[in-house]
């Protein structure tokens, strides 16, 4: 039987999911040409491929900032728990 943090897991995950295939029928309607300039080149994608790169990148950075404070409070935890075992044993 799966914990509750396991079926909150699953509901994210799906969800990511939803929101890409949704993102991805918006697309395939939108397939005019829009040229991006940067500052040395210039590109042209559809719009439902700029829709994707958006939200390819959008995960990404996501998943780079609230995976690096994840592990920062794993950390955290760790040092807290190493100090809880220490103190405990002073007693």
């Amino acid at each position: 039987m799966p914990t509750g943090g396991a079926v909150l897991t699953l509901i994210k995950w799906l969800l990511a999911i939803l929101i890409f295939a949704l993102a991805l029928a918006v697309g395939a309607q939108n397939a005019q040409p829009v040229a991006v300039n940067y500052l040395i080149a210039q590109k042209t994608f559809s719009v439902g491929q700029w829709l994707g790169i958006a939200f390819a990148l959008g995960a990404v950075l996501a998943f780079l900032v609230l995976g690096t404070q994840c592990w920062l409070q794993r950390l955290k935890i760790k040092a807290l728990q190493k100090k809880l075992r220490s103190m405990s044993k002073d007693a």
